[in-house]
């Protein structure tokens, strides 16, 4: 899952599309890259991000959707927590809705999702991008964090939306300290042996930084090494920048994967 942040203030790559051919020329890149699915989002949600209206978060979005829509094939995922930008995308053509805070921020979004048969991820966050680091604390981070989404799963699908549509992540890095994501990643098959779907979203993290001492901009490396990981714990999907890199490390995962399954056989 390739990323595309359409937003001035994300940690990693906030403004560097600043027109509508930047972005569509980096999406067809990524898609050339190994890109299955785009992951298309017009609000920061680093830690300390301010919130965005609506109004603008479409006036972001519309201009690169319709035209994305045109020169892309993949499935589009829309990261966003609002069900007016989703309703209004919808009328453009989105596949996936990734919402950050599982259907838990507006009322509506389970609805308009809903009823539009879309798949859901559900990620796991406790407060806002504004607060959610102020001092958060976990005893046992994975059984927490796994309790929670298969919470807010329960009420996904309380609103209509069938269990076979909804996918769960742990959201590394949002209301978590070092040690909560170091431990979340090292319990993977939790959420993988859930029942569910799963998706992981590891790109260029502060976590990555505090662990290897790397700047934003040199932690592919510790991206792909997260990569693996979750390929080979049964992970569904990752969600990173450089798709290339992922691409060519789940290429190695499987065929190893496969020599293996053979010799056995």
């Amino acid at each position: 899952m390739g990323i595309l942040n359409l937003t001035p203030d994300s940690f990693s790559d906030g403004g560097r599309f600043s027109s509508t051919s930047e972005a569509v020329a980096a999406a067809v890149d990524m898609v050339g890259d190994g890109a299955e699915v785009l992951d298309v989002g017009a609000v920061s949600t680093r830690p300390g991000a301010p919130s965005v209206s609506s109004d603008e978060e479409w006036a972001r979005l519309e201009p690169a959707l319709r035209a994305l829509r045109e020169a892309v094939e993949v499935p589009l995922s829309l990261d966003t927590t609002s069900s007016v930008v989703l309703e209004r995308a919808l009328g453009i053509g989105v596949d996936l809705l990734n919402d950050v805070s599982a259907l838990g921020e507006d009322p509506g979004l389970a609805e308009v999702a809903r009823d539009a048969e879309l798949p859901v991820v559900l990620m796991h966050r406790r407060g806002t991008p504004e607060d959610m680091q102020v001092a958060p604390h976990y005893k046992d981070a994975p059984r927490e964090v796994l309790g929670e989404l298969m919470a807010s799963a329960r009420r996904a699908i309380e609103a209509g939306i069938p269990a076979e549509r909804l996918l769960l992540d742990p959201g590394i890095g949002f209301g978590k300290r070092l040690e909560d994501n170091v431990a979340l990643l090292g319990a993977l098959g939790h959420f993988t042996g859930s029942g569910f779907r799963t998706v992981l979203g590891c790109s260029r993290k502060a976590m990555l930084g505090s662990l290897t001492g790397q700047s934003v901009e040199h932690r592919e490396h510790a991206t792909t090494a997260t990569t693996v990981m979750a390929s080979l714990a049964g992970v569904d999907f990752v969600r990173v920048h450089d798709c290339r890199a992922a691409a060519d490390s789940l290429k190695i995962v499987e065929a190893v994967s496969v020599a293996s399954e053979s010799s056995r056989r």
